[in-house]
C-alpha cells in the first residue's frame, strides 16, 4: 500500500513509501499456533529504510502526509539501545568502559535520536575517567613509588 510522507531517516520530503504489516507467530507444531504478534512498517522508496508505524497499513490508506508523519518513526533495534545505555553504565570501569563506549558509538553512528547521543556521552565519560585514572596512577607513582605494590 503506497503512502506519501517525509522520511525521518533520509530527511526526504513528500517521498512515496510502501506500508505493510508483519505478522509473526510462534507455533507448538506446524498446525497449532501458540501465540503471535504484529508490527507495522513503512519502507521509504528513496533510502529503503524500514520505519516503524504505530498503526496498521490499512489505516494509512488515503492519509495525508502530515498524518503519516505523526505515525511513522525510525526504529532503533534493542541491541543498539542496550549498547547506548551500557556505555554510560560501564563508563566508570577502566578499559572496559572505553571498549563498550567505542562499540556503542560504532553501532549507533548512523542512527538518529537518543541512542547515538547517549553512546557518545558514554564514550566521552569513559575516556575522561580513564585519562583521570591514568594521571592519578602516574602522580602516585612519582610521589610515593608504585601504587600497586605494598610498601
Amino acid at each position: 500500500m503506497s503512502v506519501v510522507f517525509d522520511c525521518p531517516h533520509c530527511q526526504a520530503e513528500r517521498v512515496r513509501g510502501t506500508a505493510f504489516d508483519l505478522r509473526e507467530t510462534v507455533r507448538v507444531n506446524e498446525r497449532v499456533p501458540k501465540w503471535g504478534w504484529s508490527s507495522h512498517w513503512v519502507r521509504c522508496s528513496k533510502c529503503s529504510a524500514e520505519l516503524y508505524s504505530k498503526v496498521r497499513a490499512e489505516d494509512m490508506q488515503g492519509a495525508s502526509p502530515s498524518t503519516v508523519n505523526q505515525r511513522v518513526s525510525s526504529y532503533q533495534p534493542l541491541t543498539q539501545r542496550f549498547l547506548a545505555v551500557a556505555s554510560v553504565a560501564m563508563g566508570w570501569t577502566p578499559v572496559v568502559g572505553v571498549i563498550v563506549g567505542v562499540v556503542a558509538t560504532v553501532a549507533n553512528v548512523r542512527t538518529q535520536g537518543w541512542p547515538r547521543w547517549l553512546s557518545i556521552v558514554g564514550l566521552v565519560l569513559a575516556a575522561g575517567f580513564n585519562v583521570a585514572m591514568f594521571w592519578v596512577l602516574l602522580y602516585m607513582q612519582t610521589q610515593i613509588g608504585s601504587p600497586l605494590t605494598p610498601q
